[in-house]
């Protein structure tokens, strides 16, 4: 009868015993280290997106977490804009400023102003000369706050892109 038991608990026990693994991770990082005492050990990786978790018991904390084998992002190209970018100054402004460019072409150009809520607050038409452009603006009657210029530039591809420049108004 013993031995029947003794059977039965290593049966009950073998799926236990045979579930155990173990997990060797890969890591791609670029920095990181690994040391080992008598008490324990640590490997740590710099730069790697980690979940944790921490357990603790009376005298032990583990804090355990995965190491991301592998860098994944997306992106975008940027397109670059051949004829100049936006200069707005003075940035913060009081009411006055002045918006400057390179203009690759004659032609009338639009220049939009929007307030913080992405309201068409001003728009003007001016006319761009081949070279440095600089436009003067009054916006003295304006509220307080951030206002974003746009205006449509050509890109290296010859298609026209709209730029955006940020500007902030202090009273």
């Amino acid at each position: 009868m013993k031995k029947l038991y003794a059977i039965m608990l290593l049966i009950g026990l073998f799926p236990f015993i045979a579930a155990a693994q173990t997990l060797s991770p890969t890591v791609v990082a670029s920095s990181g280290g690994f040391a080992s005492a008598s008490n324990g050990s640590l490997s740590y990786t710099v730069g790697e997106m980690t979940m944790v978790q921490t357990f603790a018991s009376a005298n032990n904390f583990l804090t355990q977490g995965f190491q991301q084998p592998e860098d994944l992002f997306l992106s975008i190209p940027e397109i670059s804009v051949t004829s100049g970018t936006l200069t707005i100054y003075p940035n913060p402004t009081s009411g006055t400023f002045s918006l400057q460019y390179t203009g690759d072409e004659d032609a009338d150009k639009v220049v939009s102003m929007y307030n913080s809520l992405g309201q068409l607050v001003k728009q003007l038409t001016i006319h761009q000369i081949t070279g440095v452009n600089k436009i003067d603006f009054d916006i003295t009657g304006f509220a307080q706050g951030i206002y974003i210029v746009e205006m449509k530039l050509r890109n290296n591809r010859g298609d026209l892109v709209p730029v955006y420049n940020k500007l902030n108004l202090l009273k």
